[in-house]
């Protein structure tokens, strides 16, 4: 069986997050979405079956099938369509025992297939180019559909804010699939107070006491060669991914802390996809982070307006969206990095690989590939794959050529968002001293 992860429509109203990464690389919970649903496959089928993903096409040489579109339809199997935003699972055993041909929807929407190759082949196209309105009318002319909708509406990400409301929940529906391979603590450690009872921990994880884990309010899960350090608390549910570490930090309920981060300060409510780091003090609060971000020494975020009433946020190309939240802080696309003691409003987007620093209070909107602070210009993108290259260095990760040549057309995709930015590159005229344009070129690649 092949199963296949997709992305519809609705990418565009993540645009800001999601220019480097599918959709369906989204985490939340203990899982991206594309992880969640490969990990429930294999607990159902017992097998090692693979999620392969269907994107945009400048995303698909990294995060689509090796061998391309055409080996596995060749290959004469079953396939499995899933949509790349579906969260709740529950409905998906009913479909792996569903006979050949069988569509759900939720609604308009293309939920999930359970196809012929022949009759996936006659839909790929559709899919692959995220028209999946297309591809569920052709579907419907040939298979059973079933409407999940009115009965039991199936869960799926329609906002970057669910991404928040959601962590919390998710982290719990997430425990069948996180307890098969993460042990229940039971043996007690030295100085580290264990409140509650779903403590999930790797014995290659390293607990360094005193410290406190209150699972009270949820489980809290530690993947193996995560370190806590002393004097930190963990709160659930709470999940910190594979090595990872916490430096004598208040790690507050419904956060997820993805691999190899270094995260310090006040953390409530957030997401971190991994490769990032906020080693420092500050607060960040209900808030999204990509990967390979990293935040200065005491900058904040607001998750809470003085008047208490609901967060608007600008989505790209699509205007203001009342969130329906009244607690919302940041989102942070991959390759973001804040210099020092910056303060961020409640709803603030920043698009991929910008770069900002030196004004206290930013723009509650910042474009992709974006630099500066008081004055806000193009960031060379010569000038961020060699900050990235050098970032990924210092965790041991090659910048491939083709996640290089992902971020160069996505700076190229992303040209007409930068709008009134200027166009012009950084240069030596836009500093006092080259003492200072070196300063602010190394702000890219502390920490």
């Amino acid at each position: 069986m092949s199963l296949i992860v997709f992305e519809d429509e609705l990418w565009q109203r993540f645009a800001t997050l999601v220019q480097a990464r599918p959709v369906f690389e989204l985490r939340i919970g203990g899982y991206t979405v594309r992880e969640r649903i490969e990990a429930t496959v294999r607990s159902l089928r017992r097998d090692e079956t693979l999620a392969l993903g269907m994107a945009r096409p400048h995303l698909m040489k990294c995060f689509g099938p090796s061998a391309g579109l055409t080996a596995f339809l060749q290959a004469g199997e079953p396939v499995i369509l899933v949509n790349g935003r579906a969260l709740d699972l529950a409905w998906l055993p009913r479909l792996l025992a569903e006979p050949l041909n069988t569509v759900y929807l939720a609604g308009d929407t293309l939920l999930a297939a359970y196809l012929s190759p022949a009759l996936a082949s006659a839909v790929l196209y559709f899919v692959q180019s995220q028209h999946t309105s297309d591809a569920r009318d052709e579907l419907l002319r040939f298979a059973r559909a079933h409407d999940l909708g009115p009965d039991e509406p199936p869960l799926l990400l329609g906002f970057p804010w669910d991404l928040i409301n959601q962590s919390g929940e998710q982290l719990v529906r997430d425990l069948p699939l996180l307890e098969q391979r993460l042990p229940l603590l039971t043996t007690a450690l030295p100085n580290v107070v264990v409140r509650g009872e779903r403590v999930y921990v790797d014995p290659r994880a390293r607990l360094d006491g005193p410290l406190v884990l209150d699972a009270r309010d949820g489980p809290i899960f530690i993947e193996a060669e995560a370190h806590i350090e002393p004097f930190s608390f963990l709160q659930g549910p709470a999940y910190i991914g594979r090595g990872s570490l916490i430096s004598s930090a208040r790690i507050r309920g419904e956060t997820a802390i993805g691999p190899v981060c270094r995260v310090g300060g006040e953390v409530e409510a957030s997401i971190i996809q991994g490769y990032s780091n906020k080693h420092h003090d500050g607060f960040l609060g209900h808030s999204w982070l990509g990967e390979w971000v990293n935040i200065g020494a005491m900058t904040t975020n607001s998750d809470l307006k003085n008047n208490y009433g609901n967060i608007r946020v600008n989505l790209e190309d699509l205007g203001q969206f009342d969130s329906g939240v009244i607690k919302l802080g940041m989102f942070l696309a991959d390759h973001v990095k804040l210099g020092i003691g910056l303060l961020l409003n409640g709803g603030t987007m920043i698009g991929t690989g910008s770069n900002v620093f030196g004004s206290q209070n930013i723009p509650k909107n910042i474009p992709h590939f974006t630099w500066g602070g008081d004055t806000l210009r193009e960031y060379r993108i010569d000038g961020m794959i060699g900050v990235t290259r050098t970032v990924m260095g210092r965790r041991k990760r090659v910048l491939t050529s083709d996640y290089e040549a992902l971020l160069r057309a996505a700076f190229e995709l992303t040209r007409a968002s930068r709008g009134a930015v200027a166009q012009a590159p950084v240069s030596r005229r836009d500093y006092a001293s080259p003492r200072a344009l070196a300063q602010a070129e190394q702000e890219a690649i502390a920490g």
